[in-house]
């Protein structure tokens, strides 16, 4: 809590993730808005740095920002508890411990779990399953010692090295064309709207060169408009700078560069490229037609389905690949048919809006609530002794929303007589059930330069650090005065209340009326 708002408004707008008011949909927003027009995309893979970072090196980079003893020695101890942790594990000798430490935890695992007095309860069924649904690139979070929470922190600490060094690199890269109408004058332009193609000259020796980048955790992407020979020099130069600021070697595996033609894959999303060459025909100076070919691009963010039913067969809710076959949700087993539906719900609900930026946006939804609602069938097939998921449908109805009973004694109340008296919850039907329901894309533009609220405050904060600046703001309260406009009011209104008149004070204090005549 201390620390955050510190380095906040420090971190560059190119880091995305472990950062309030910016997560997984601002990146995809980003790439959507601002990475069109590019010939080739470098990914890189800098996650090594969340296991092995120098401790001397991480207190340097937060010694240039915080100053305070305290705080510094508190990080260095907590960073230090990790290091000896390790050098202990290293020296415990061959290892027949750890054979024993693992037969002892799945003994415990086996054993029915009981919660003590103050212990919190486990996340709820369908929350636990969305996280795991986590993309590769959110999946790894850092963890340094005992810094806890902390540790997201101090590793964008030590990436925001790489996220300026970057942002030099952009500026220095740009070199714009006369021919060209779109990114012209300053690296920030071009088109807004994410459903119009940019066009950027193809032929001519004059061509527009631009970058860009964006990181989220240790996974950045970078969009070059160049020559290959470009890319290439810039994976040698961000390697170099790896290896000199954090001493760790970076295997060029991990740094992929895809051309336009292909698409790349972030956070699990493919961003797939419609390439379009049209002839573009405007009017020169003197009035003749100039005809120039040029390249439009339109980024499609795709949602992979593969990478869906991967997740879906590692929760045991899906088997098979090419034709997956749903499964029973045993975890919910012994839960009433209401409260399951709506644990069911609220993963569809949050899976619908994880997946709201895609262009097959219905698709993907449409499948997971296909899975759901035929992994539930299961269920209560086995559940209530029906032999088949049509019967189930047949009772139940397509959305699973009329209740299920096991048994047909005729003097066992009715349901609706159940849900008079309060004896049972009402029962909502399972969501999506057809495709009209699914929400379609959302292809709102997003904004260049985009700033969270309260980074624009945290901004105006370290105006105030500034000596020059607090200075300045010092002598302009003391010639003109510090008031409140809420005082200003309350003089005016008892001022027309007592004379009739306002009574305008100067600030050498001397009292003049005004409007009476």
């Amino acid at each position: 809590m201390v620390l955050e708002p510190v380095f906040e408004a420090r971190f560059s707008g190119k880091s995305h993730a472990f950062r309030p008011g910016r997560n997984a949909h601002t990146v995809i927003r980003t790439i959507r808005s601002n990475f069109a027009g590019y010939l080739w995309f470098l990914k890189g893979d800098l996650t090594e740095l969340f296991d092995n970072v120098d401790v001397d090196l991480m207190m340097g980079y937060v010694q240039k920002v915080v100053k305070d003893k305290k705080i510094l020695n508190l990080l260095k101890s907590g960073l230090n508890v990790r290091v000896k942790r390790r050098l202990k594990r290293d020296n415990d000798g061959d290892g027949g411990g750890d054979l024993k430490s693992k037969r002892r935890k799945k003994r415990k695992a086996t054993k029915k779990r009981i919660l003590s007095k103050n212990e919190p309860k486990p996340d709820p069924f369908w929350l636990r399953t969305f996280f795991d649904f986590a993309p590769e690139e959110a999946a790894k979070v850092p963890s340094y010692g005992y810094c806890g929470i902390l540790s997201p922190l101090l590793a964008n600490v030590c990436l925001n090295e790489l996220d300026q060094a970057m942002e030099e690199r952009i500026v220095m890269f740009f070199r714009p064309s006369k021919h060209d109408s779109i990114w012209k004058d300053t690296i920030d332009d071009g088109c807004h709207n994410p459903s119009w193609p940019e066009f950027v000259p193809s032929s001519g020796r004059e061509k527009t060169r631009k970058m860009d980048y964006l990181r989220y955790g240790g996974h950045f992407l970078i969009g070059i408009r160049g020559p290959r020979e470009e890319a290439v020099q810039i994976r040698k130069e961000i390697i170099e700078f790896y290896e000199s600021k954090f001493g760790l070697r970076l295997d060029n595996s991990k740094l992929d560069i895809e051309h336009i033609s292909r698409g790349i894959q972030f956070l699990d999303h493919i961003i797939c490229r419609r390439v379009i060459h049209p002839t573009l025909r405007y009017t020169s100076s003197g009035g003749n037609i100039v005809s120039q070919k040029g390249v439009g691009t339109l980024l499609s963010v795709t949602a992979s389905l593969q990478q869906c039913i991967r997740q879906f067969r590692r929760l045991q809710f899906v088997k098979g690949d090419k034709d997956p076959e749903p499964l029973p949700c045993n975890p919910m087993l012994y839960s009433s048919q209401a409260h399951t539906n709506s644990q069911m719900n609220k993963f569809l609900e949050t899976m619908a809006d994880w997946y709201r930026y895609a262009d097959n946006r219905k698709k993907v939804v449409g499948f997971c609530a296909y899975v759901i609602r035929s992994s539930l069938a299961k269920l209560y097939a086995a559940r209530y002794r029906l032999k088949s998921r049509a019967k189930v449908y047949k009772i139940a109805s397509r959305d699973l929303s009329r209740p299920l009973r096991e048994s047909s004694n005729n003097s066992a109340p009715e349901y609706s007589d159940l849900l008079r008296m309060g004896l049972v919850d009402a029962i909502e039907g399972v969501q999506f059930s057809h495709m009209s329901l699914i929400p379609s894309c959302d292809y709102t533009p997003f904004p260049r330069n985009w700033i969270p609220d309260h980074e624009q405050l945290l901004h105006e904060y370290i105006k105030l650090q500034d000596p020059k600046f607090f200075c300045n703001l010092h002598k302009a309260i003391k010639r003109e005065g510090l008031s409140l406009p809420q005082d200003e009011i309350s003089d005016i209104v008892w001022d027309y209340k007592t004379l009739g008149i306002w009574r305008y004070r100067s600030n050498s204090g001397k009292e003049t009326k005004e409007g009476s005549e």
